[in-house]
């Protein structure tokens, strides 16, 4: 790609198709895990993403995994032009929870795996565009559903020796602050993952609490 940049995404300028065909060929190998994956409209939930600004982004360290990544779309290809997402490569559903928990109130966004495992979560920020969050789950058939958030647990040398220990090993949880700018070309939609442009303080001071609670590193 060339080296200047569209302002609005961050990203380089648009490939010809040539480009495009030649990435989506590469790519497409890799897209879609088997089975429980028709009812997501990943087109539809890669530009509702665009839309949300500043939100916070829990995933699995995948280390040196190969990317980029991309799923099939009945209206083309969804590249994943970043390792952070990863998770999204292997979705096959989405879940929208929402509690109350000792800090206000909160809601967020599991991805789950094949396994039936939680692989990321999207949580809502102040700075979050609320709006966009709604029709997001509106349009993506998202339900959502009330579970309690329990109290963070008092520190414990053992755990802590642990969670030490799994992030030697490379399967820690870690959490950022991001946005998720989209470049849209034919057939082929291009997801990345950026900081935010800004973010307000209230709005640092949740993504750090909530990082805290989940007990996983928030990077800056």
């Amino acid at each position: 790609m060339s080296d200047r940049q569209d302002e609005a995404t961050g990203y380089a300028r648009a490939p010809n198709e040539a480009e495009s065909a030649s990435a989506a060929h590469r790519c497409v190998r890799a897209a879609s895990p088997p089975g429980g994956d028709a009812a997501i409209d990943w087109y539809r939930l890669a530009g509702r993403l665009a839309r949300l600004g500043p939100a916070l982004w829990l995933h699995r360290d995948v280390g040196d995994a190969a990317f980029p990544r991309a799923r099939l779309a009945q209206r083309g290809v969804l590249l994943l032009d970043h390792p952070a997402l990863t998770a999204l490569s292997s979705c096959v559903a989405l879940h929208a929870r929402a509690a109350i928990g000792s800090h206000g109130p909160r809601e967020w966004l599991e991805l789950i795996d094949a396994r039936g495992t939680c692989s990321a979560r999207l949580c809502l920020l102040p700075d979050t565009d609320y709006l966009a969050w709604d029709a997001m789950l509106a349009e993506c058939a998202i339900a959502r559903a009330r579970v309690p958030v329990p109290e963070p647990e008092p520190w414990r040398a053992h755990a802590a020796f642990m969670r030490c220990a799994l992030r030697r090993k490379g399967i820690a949880w870690h959490a950022q602050v991001v946005r998720f700018p989209l470049l849209q070309l034919p057939c082929l939609r291009v997801l990345g993952l950026r900081a935010p442009v800004e973010l307000s303080v209230l709005g640092g001071q949740v993504a750090a609490t909530i990082a805290r609670d989940e007990n996983v590193t928030l990077r800056g």
